[in-house]
């Protein structure tokens, strides 16, 4: 038979299990009420936006008053897809953007692989490597400009000191050349960001993995492709993901390069010109909503590939 006394203790833990939740459910309603103005503000500049731009893809849209004329379905996206042009400009895009994770990736471990090792002078090296992605893409978009340049570009004065050419070629004239230059500077650029991350992950294996593989006779290759790429693959995901939805939507130094001539246009800068120069808001929007499933395929592909990759390689 249960005392009166336990009982007492227990229905007073009940009480204070009640009191508890009611104080609980206070501060969570307390806490949303502060964070509701930002809510608003992000909702207003991303969620109403984004809906607006759905709805205009399937719009015939008057940029004047920015009122839909007629709802035309899947016209805008047929339209385009049916452009030669804008296919290869799809392509050129995917191209871009997966040549820039490839080679930034494959930079970023040489780097933070020797920024591991113990020399004198790796702290400066370290910050120094920073400078790249703390300078603004439109001033790195000018300084590859100048390296460039046709007439007192930095490159065409090696080759004519170096009795190598005359030094007057127009570099950025070739489509193909000026694409490549706007790939180098995105490289350049993100290069940075990646390293440091790379570098966290290798930091963080730990060195029995790596005494081990020595007692065992492992060869540093070995040691590289089964431990230390391996295990950098929970930091290497989110920042190639990252890094392939920026290289997406490069826009800066293009701008400032190419200006958007054909042959160096992707998909994130027809966007652009669609919307303001050509003042078509319907394509503009359909563009838009095409990258963006690019993109999301991009990254599944991209997810599919690592995780069967840590699946067999590990494994193995």
């Amino acid at each position: 038979m249960t005392s009166p006394g336990v009982v007492g203790r227990l229905w007073a833990n009940l009480k204070m299990v009640i009191a508890g939740s009611t104080l609980r459910s206070k501060e969570i309603r307390f806490a949303f009420f502060l964070v509701l103005p930002a809510l608003l503000i992000v909702g207003g500049m991303y969620i109403y936006p984004s809906i607006l731009t759905i709805i205009f893809s399937f719009s015939d849209v008057d940029f004047a008053t920015l009122s839909i004329r007629e709802l035309v379905g899947f016209e805008n996206y047929r339209r385009l897809l049916a452009e030669p042009s804008f296919r290869a400009v799809i392509w050129r895009s995917l191209y871009f953007a997966f040549v820039i994770v490839f080679v930034t990736i494959s930079l970023a471990f040489w780097i933070a692989l020797l920024l591991n090792q113990k020399f004198a002078g790796r702290g400066i090296i370290r910050t120094t490597i920073l400078l790249p992605w703390a300078i603004p893409p439109v001033v790195a978009g000018v300084l590859w400009g100048q390296i460039f340049h046709a007439e007192a570009g930095f490159l065409n004065a090696i080759i004519y000191q170096l009795n190598l050419g005359s030094g007057n070629y127009a570099w950025m004239a070739d489509t193909t050349i000026a694409l490549h230059v706007i790939m180098m500077a995105e490289i350049w650029r993100f290069l940075p960001f990646v390293t440091l991350f790379v570098l966290a992950g290798i930091q963080n294996i730990p060195n029995s993995l790596y005494d081990a593989a020595n007692m065992d006779g492992a060869s540093k290759w070995n040691q590289f492709r089964r431990i230390t790429f391996p295990l950098t693959m929970p930091v290497l995901l989110p920042v190639t993901v990252v890094q392939l939805t920026w290289a997406m939507k490069s826009f800066d130094t293009i701008f400032v390069l190419t200006g958007g001539a054909e042959g160096t246009r992707i998909l994130n800068y027809l966007v652009y010109m669609e919307a303001f120069r050509y003042f078509s808001l319907g394509p503009a929007s359909a563009a838009a909503y095409i990258l963006l499933l690019l993109k999301i395929a991009a990254v599944l592909i991209f997810v599919l590939l690592q995780r069967r990759f840590i699946k067999g390689g590990i494994a193995k």
